[in-house]
């Protein structure tokens, strides 16, 4: 399985290549800074923008962002903002292990829907579910 590795944090995660639409230069994001989601421009329509940083930790990454990773969710685009040009990686179908359903339901890191052990059981690389980044914005009671 080909994924996209870069660090979140103190994390490793991953986004598996099947989901990444493109990776471009870190765009304008239009956000109150309030939560961790934007609005950037994508092509031709507009992509929510979701800070795992902020969301995962409860801040802002300290390092600003230089490239946005835009993957397809269920019904739209995300973006996902890294620090650095993410690495593709080649990971054995025996290095992945499902994450249990009780620590996803229980964790904001819960995002991820698999762990692999790369680097001689070095290193563990969260693969993140594009699919369950709609679960992070939660429903406005305004308007």
């Amino acid at each position: 399985m080909k994924v996209l590795h870069f660090p979140l944090g103190s994390l490793q995660v991953g986004l598996p290549l099947t989901q990444v639409q493109k990776v471009m230069p870190y765009p304008t994001v239009f956000s109150s800074g309030q939560k961790p989601v934007g609005l950037a421009h994508f092509e031709e329509q507009e992509v929510v923008v979701i800070d795992l940083h902020h969301y995962l930790f409860g801040q802002v990454n300290p390092i600003p962002a230089t490239h946005l990773i835009v993957v397809k969710g269920n019904t739209e685009f995300y973006g996902v903002p890294c620090t650095g040009m993410p690495a593709l990686v080649d990971i054995l179908p025996e290095q992945i292990r499902q994450i249990p359903t009780t620590y996803r339901q229980g964790d904001t890191l819960g995002l991820a829907s698999h762990v692999a052990r790369l680097n001689n059981d070095t290193m563990t690389l969260f693969l993140l579910d594009s699919q369950r980044f709609g679960g992070i914005i939660a429903p406005s009671s305004g308007l």
